[in-house]
């Protein structure tokens, strides 16, 4: 038998695009806020609670259930993601080493490359060659960090820049601390500023001598808040120059997590014990209870009054989970 004569050609698929979740992304793609670490409500028997990590606006993990997005059951519904929203942003830990390699191309201060104009130029001339191949694009963007980290000081606004890196794993449970050693490799234009920082602490020292041992392990610690406003300062034009496309959206702040992706509830799914009115949970939903726990203490010790020893423990305990 001849087959029906189709006049609508197949669609091709022309290629595949992969980046960053931006903050607006991921709360679109949401069903719902994840806001409180509890997960059944054991007063109705076991009904996942609102607003809970189990939420069944984002899926079901068992037949017995109905989706309550779009009602459907476990072989239909493929599950919808939730969001959480963070009481103080992290750094991703994907996008680490793409986040301290922008930190080495900018000035921590004002946020500008760290390049005269006729060099900006003629890397974005290269990098818009026609034809461009992706290793080569790769080692001009290379060219580009290399040639800032060299830059010790902001042609824009005069700052002094130093070495940025990964701080020591030793030095806090997140180990995902990122430090400015300004003073590092400093010549005789930054003696000023040298002189400045080591009379600061010299007047310190003489009403707390106790906290002289600590000099060498002072650095500007650029936690993610601070980075992230120094990444919203970048200009879209300088995006460019950073390996990140401005015409499809992309900014470096999309390293950053504001806002949190919650996985549906089918890849987590709880399985429960046949001699008891229990289940176990998953560890990606443990995990994101953590989140949200420790993200809602982290916001009531901001709007209670919290001492700053308690709050970054609290933050890098965030950044850690």
């Amino acid at each position: 038998m001849k087959e029906t004569v189709v006049d609508i050609p197949p669609k091709c698929i022309s290629g595949l695009e992969f980046g960053a979740l931006s903050a607006a992304d991921i709360v679109a793609q949401s069903e719902v806020e994840v806001s409180t670490r509890n997960l059944f409500d054991l007063e109705k028997g076991r009904v996942p609670v609102k607003n809970g990590a189990l939420d069944t606006r984002m899926g079901i993990s068992s037949n017995s259930s109905e989706c309550a997005t779009c009602h459907g059951n476990l072989a239909s519904c493929h599950g919808h993601f939730g969001h959480i929203k963070l009481a103080l942003p992290v750094f991703h830990v994907g996008y680490f080493k793409a986040i301290i390699q922008v930190l080495q191309t900018i000035c921590k201060s004002c946020s500008s490359l760290l390049l005269d104009e006729t060099t900006q130029r003629q890397f974005l001339v290269e990098l818009r060659r026609p034809g461009l191949d992706n290793l080569r694009r790769m080692k001009t963007l290379k060219k580009v960090v290399d040639r800032a980290k060299k830059q010790r000081r902001c042609l824009h606004c005069g700052s002094l820049n130093g070495v940025i890196k990964k701080a020591a794993a030793g030095s806090g449970p997140a180990a995902l601390k990122i430090i400015h050693d300004t003073f590092r490799w400093i010549g005789k234009k930054g003696a000023d500023e040298k002189l400045e920082w080591d009379e600061d602490f010299h007047k310190l020292f003489e009403t707390n001598p106790d906290l002289e041992k600590f000099m060498k392990r002072c650095y500007d610690d650029l936690n993610p808040l601070k980075v992230l406003n120094l990444f919203k300062q970048i200009k879209p034009d300088d995006c460019e120059l950073l390996g990140i496309d401005p015409s499809k959206g992309g900014r470096p702040e999309m390293y950053i997590w504001r806002y949190l992706p919650a996985p549906p509830v089918c890849i987590r799914p709880s399985v429960v014990m046949s001699d008891s009115n229990t289940s176990n949970e998953d560890d990606l939903t443990v995990k994101l209870t953590e989140i949200v726990w420790t993200s809602s203490m982290i916001r009531a010790g901001i709007e209670k009054g919290i001492t700053i020893n308690s709050l970054m423990e609290q933050w890098d305990y965030l950044q850690l989970a």
